[in-house]
């Protein structure tokens, strides 16, 4: 439901200082996109951002529900924007060589564990407004020029690190990425962005002198929900491994 919005008017909005809110979709819309697809298919699986981040989970939950139809199955992916692409990408290939939906979550189940979001953000106000950090924390960050590095994974959100400066920042992405191609395992690697996409093609620039061990996309600019947390100066990767 996010990508019925586009993203460049978020990005617009919170440019100009607007306060951008969100809400979930409601149960009847995931109805009718259930009662669409079953004219089609004979299953459906409905795989939603984390349910910490936004309710679409539990809008799908209570839609799948209502309809009392086994044939729905709705999984939480515990991650979001390119995480959630990544998954849902991954499962369809699962699909597509045979299986059905009930050992499709259980793939889905063991791919959570090989990939996180890793992201940094430029101001840290929009992480005070959002119960992230401490007005305090959030405003001496700023005036040093502190940026977190923050993970999600499984739905839990950490601020793992921090540096300072944004140089810094995408040179922590990248060694992250290096850190796992050192450990043997292909990396891959999926890019969004709020406003920085020059930034983001130097990142991936970056990503691809690390060798042939990795596979890189730019997925475009972060999805409107999850913009509104994390505001302008967004900056991150999904990371995962094969």
């Amino acid at each position: 439901m996010d990508g019925q919005f586009d993203p460049a008017l978020v990005v617009e909005a919170l440019q100009k200082g607007i306060k951008v809110k969100t809400s979930q979709p409601s149960p009847d819309l995931f109805i009718e996109a259930y009662k669409k697809q079953l004219e089609t298919y004979s299953e459906v699986i409905c795989l939603t951002m984390s349910k910490t981040l936004s309710g679409t989970f539990n809008s799908a939950m209570l839609a799948q529900t209502i309809l009392e139809d086994e044939r729905v199955v709705v999984i939480d992916t515990e991650s979001t924007i390119n995480g959630s692409a990544y998954l849902a990408e991954k499962t369809l290939q699962y699909l597509n060589e045979g299986h059905d939906s009930s050992e499709a979550a259980v793939y889905l189940e063991a791919l959570k564990d090989q990939g996180s979001l890793v992201f940094t953000v430029d101001n840290l106000k929009t992480l005070f407004d959002n119960g992230r950090l401490s007005r305090l924390q959030a405003t001496i960050g700023n005036i040093l020029r502190i940026k977190p590095i923050l993970r999600f994974k499984r739905g839990v959100l950490d601020v793992e690190h921090k540096v300072r400066g944004f140089q810094k920042a995408a040179k922590y992405l990248v060694d992250e990425a290096k850190n796992m191609i050192d450990m043997g395992k292909k990396a891959i690697i999926r890019i969004a962005f709020v406003d920085r996409s020059i930034e983001a093609k130097e990142l991936e620039h970056e990503m691809f002198q690390l060798g042939e061990n990795i596979e890189v996309k730019i997925t475009g600019v972060i999805s409107p929900v999850v913009s509104a947390h994390v505001g302008l100066g967004g900056l991150g990767i999904y990371l995962a491994f094969e």
